[in-house]
């Protein structure tokens, strides 16, 4: 059979401050493909550390309540009329914030919705924007990350003319409260494009992560946006958490029959932001700065494949970076609140792609907002 790798395609509302009311799902809900119980975490790599309490925020799909994670429900950015945080629709954030209790079991995941490919606003649009993603990271903040974890990214042309203000001041909010944010790279198709701006893979302050061959753990996979991983780690996930809440999934089923297993930069990403759990629970007052620095220091040669054990027992040299000490779980000063909650971001049409998708048995695949892309 034919594997494509595929990304659900979500059209940014650019001109939108913040995501409208969501209506019920016009698409209806994926399907997961029921497993067995996967083998219980490395407890040798937790000997070391958990990750114990560590805020870990997921800025995704949603996070079901699984009796695996230990999810605090934050916010609802695809149907605030009608909130509900563990609904994972998509079957997306469910299997990434189990991904990231895999390497960090203490960690307290954050579960914040702010992307849908099965939900339409009230004006058309889809569910799921780049002003969303500004107002996500502040609740990520607001409810006390320490990490957070964007496997959504948008892939816009260069020449595209955007004010990306309130994401820059979002990230720069985190930035100053000492949370890790780490991103997918994005997997490269007809939405995202080499040569494109990957947000928020590509900001400053972002940890970018690629995801390595299965089969060739030192090798990137060939469909990750080129260029754009600063990192990577593997990005396939056998069996994960269902998003029904209840039991295992090894994969999803769309409403129109085609099966979808868990491979992508969107299942890479949380294995480094397990990792910055990690790290900050053993250095709680090092800045954001200085935990992305370990974690390149640490990785392999290369393409910079992340190994959670080799980097908790690496013995960092000096910092490439200024870091300054931050009290992690409180706030210092006050973080003003105008403009970047409510400021627009415009320039045009981006695209917002969950970044990780494996279909089976297809030869192709388009619908409106979706696009694949072949891997052989």
């Amino acid at each position: 059979m034919r594997r494509v790798v595929f990304s659900l395609g979500l059209l940014l509302a650019l001109t939108a401050a913040v995501p409208a009311a969501a209506q019920v799902p016009d698409v209806p809900c994926t399907r997961p493909v029921e497993a067995p119980a996967p083998a219980q975490p490395d407890t040798d790599l937790h000997r070391l550390a958990r990750g114990e309490g560590v805020r870990v925020a997921v800025i995704d799909t949603g996070v079901a309540a699984h009796p695996r994670l230990r999810v605090e429900p934050v916010a609802d950015l695809v149907s605030p009329g009608a909130p509900d945080p563990h609904l994972d629709c998509d079957g997306h954030g469910t299997v990434v914030a189990g991904v990231v209790t895999d390497i960090a079991p203490g960690a307290v995941i954050l579960s914040i919705r702010q992307s849908s490919a099965h939900h339409r606003q009230v004006d058309g649009g889809a569910a799921g924007t780049l002003a969303g993603l500004a107002a996500a990271v502040h609740e990520a903040l607001d409810a006390g990350a320490q990490v957070i974890n964007v496997s959504v990214v948008s892939c816009l042309d260069a020449g595209v003319l955007l004010d990306a203000r309130p994401l820059h001041d979002a990230l720069d909010r985190a930035e100053s409260e000492g949370a890790v944010v780490v991103a997918a790279a994005g997997n490269a198709g007809s939405v995202c494009q080499p040569g494109m701006v990957v947000h928020p893979a590509q900001e400053e302050t972002v940890l970018a992560v690629a995801a390595v061959h299965p089969q060739d753990p030192h090798a990137v996979a060939d469909y990750v946006m080129p260029g754009v991983g600063q990192v990577a780690a593997p990005g396939r996930v056998a069996v994960g958490p269902s998003p029904t809440g209840v039991g295992w999934a090894s994969g999803v089923v769309d409403d129109r029959g085609q099966e979808s297993g868990f491979e992508g930069t969107s299942f890479a990403a949380p294995v480094v932001s397990g990792v910055a759990a990690l790290l900050r629970e053993r250095y709680p007052h090092e800045s954001a700065a200085q935990i992305r620095e370990r974690i390149r220091q640490a990785a392999q040669p290369g393409h910079g494949v992340v190994d959670p054990q080799a980097t908790l027992t690496h013995l960092a040299g000096d910092y490439a970076v200024a870091g300054r000490e931050v009290g992690i779980g409180k706030q210092e000063s006050p973080v003003p609140q105008a403009p970047g909650r409510a400021a627009a971001i415009v320039g045009g049409l981006g695209v917002m792609v969950l970044a990780g998708v494996l279909l089976r048995g297809l030869s192709g695949f388009s619908a409106p907002g979706r696009s694949g892309a072949r891997r052989g």
